[in-house]
């Protein structure tokens, strides 16, 4: 798993549970983040609480999971809205060139001559790509105008000659 990152939330949100699924307490997670796929024997949160993944089939845009303790499907129905979260501490490392949105936020933002343009204050989907937000400018983050990412070091690093234009 990760290092502790101190400006990471102290809970992900990866999924809800949503609809139950047959009369063995499976249930359908709605809204899945996309990038932790309830590997069986792992651990999530229910309520604030540890809970025991025992099954997961189905794919990533519809994991199909049953959670130990949860064995039909009036169990399931009581849990139904509840968030599916990680800890800080079990959130795995992304893969290459891959970010989550959490880290990126705080990160500094500079122009390539070391002039700071602002802080990263939030990720917005974008049409073809995400946005990162710095202030009124709206930074299309991909790696031609991007091209140094250092979440470690909460810092990144705009394309020589590249200006963002404020959005009003």
């Amino acid at each position: 798993m990760t290092a502790d990152y101190p400006w990471r939330p102290e809970r992900v949100r990866v999924g809800t549970i949503g609809k139950a699924h047959g009369l063995d307490g499976s249930f359908r997670v709605a809204d899945p983040c996309g990038w932790w796929d309830f590997p069986k024997g792992s651990s999530v949160l229910v309520n604030g609480e540890p809970r025991t993944v025992a099954r997961c089939r189905g794919d990533e845009l519809a994991p199909l999971i049953q959670l130990e303790g949860a064995g039909d499907r009036t169990s399931c129905e009581l849990l139904r809205g509840a968030a599916l979260e990680l800890p800080r501490e079990e959130i795995p490392e992304p893969d290459d060139d891959f970010y989550f949105r959490f880290d990126m936020v705080g990160c500094t933002v500079q122009h390539a001559d070391g002039t700071v343009l602002g802080t990263v204050e939030a990720v917005e989907d974008g049409v073809a790509h995400d946005q990162l937000v710095v202030g009124e400018h709206r930074i299309p983050f991909v790696a031609v105008i991007v091209p140094t990412v250092d979440i470690p070091g909460r810092r990144m690093v705009l394309t020589e000659g590249w200006e963002p234009v404020a959005v009003e």
